[in-house]
């Protein structure tokens, strides 16, 4: 028979928020584990205990490495059956280093990303004070350079055709001859879109420290004759015109005067043509979605307590307000699930 996990009787809230917490942690470092081990490799070549210790170096018995395999597969990286271990699909696409999606790099940037000021949290928190030596701001270009690379990984692995996704089932989109993609990074979300678009063209436009990683990924995804670029600043450069889609996604924290870059972009588009945006859409008071406000914590604390620092976040509705006032007639939002949590898919018209 199955207990509850919180009885009626407590004068308590449940503690599944404690475990829950916990446990977080422990996923991580398996997945740390198992990428130093290159273990989805050896369990592409073997499935006995014995011979993936032997080939993983283990020196000692093999009790540990059953315990960690186990945890493998508790999360989801490998299956067991009859004490012989196999990779899942997850563990064959994201963790084999010969895998073109391999998160061999992903994985520790994402860490460093989420976490790198929860150490010191409170100490930020009651000072903010930082190590400054640790940061990079966004006015070095290496931060640009390092930030295309590692957007690369992710919107190769799915990223891309989850976003690519939502423009298809826009009304009309089998009729887009010309797209922008705005502050396109590595481009790949571009060329998704243009991939299921036969014979439509796009324009990327990001900063010159950015164009060098998106033209190698368009020359990998083979598509130098469907994407051009322009290498410039949003905020000054000319965006071109005649698009029937101009897209962005969580690159717009950067736009100056949010309302004139927005009539820039309104001019840009051709006639009934569509600009479509993907942003966090903060609500509660800025303390949901969860994921999306832990995720961004870290980094959240590190940009406040920079000269001149800011939250780079949006709330519901914002980018739609600043549409409005930049003249779109026909404005909609929605909130759409994807891989890192809840965000507000807006288009406009």
């Amino acid at each position: 028979m199955a207990h509850p996990i919180h009885s009626p009787n407590s004068p308590y809230p449940p503690l599944g928020f404690l475990f829950d917490a916990v446990v977080a942690p422990v996923k991580l470092a398996v997945m740390e584990t198992a990428l130093e081990l290159d273990m989805a490799h050896i369990l592409s070549t073997t499935s006995k205990v014995d011979e993936i210790a032997e080939k993983a170096g283990i020196q000692t018995g093999t009790a540990g490495l059953v315990c960690f395999l186990d945890a493998m597969v508790a999360i989801g990286l490998a299956n067991k059956e009859n004490d012989l271990y196999t990779n899942t699909d997850t563990g064959t696409h994201f963790f084999d280093k010969q895998s073109p999606v391999y998160l061999g790099r992903y994985i520790p940037n994402m860490k460093e990303l989420v976490q790198k000021n929860l150490a010191d949290m409170a100490e930020i928190i009651k000072t903010g004070i930082l190590d400054t030596s640790q940061i990079r701001t966004w006015e070095n270009e290496s931060r640009w350079i390092s930030a295309a690379a590692h957007l690369a990984t992710g919107q190769r692995a799915g990223i891309a055709a989850v976003y690519a996704d939502l423009v298809q089932e826009l009304p009309g989109s089998d009729n887009i001859k010309k797209i922008l993609d705005l502050g396109g990074g590595p481009g790949l979300i571009g060329a998704e879109i243009l991939g299921r678009i036969p014979g439509a063209t796009g324009v990327l436009i990001d900063l010159p420290a950015v164009i060098g990683t998106a033209r190698q990924q368009i020359e990998q995804q083979g598509m130098t004759d469907r994407i051009s670029f322009i290498a410039g600043d949003y905020n000054k450069t000319d965006l071109g015109c005649g698009y029937d889609l101009i897209w962005a996604s969580h690159n717009l924290y950067f736009v100056k005067d949010r309302v004139s870059f927005f009539k820039r972009v309104k001019a840009a588009l051709a006639d009934n043509g569509r600009f479509a945006c993907l942003h966090e859409g903060l609500v509660r008071e800025q303390t949901a979605p969860c994921d999306i406000v832990l995720m961004r914590l870290s980094s959240a604390l590190e940009s406040v307590n920079a000269p001149g620092g800011h939250a780079y976040t949006f709330n519901k509705g914002e980018i739609a307000s600043y549409l409005e006032q930049a003249g779109f007639k026909q404005i909609d939002s929605r909130m759409v699930l994807l891989p890192s949590g809840e965000a507000e898919f807006v288009t406009a018209s």
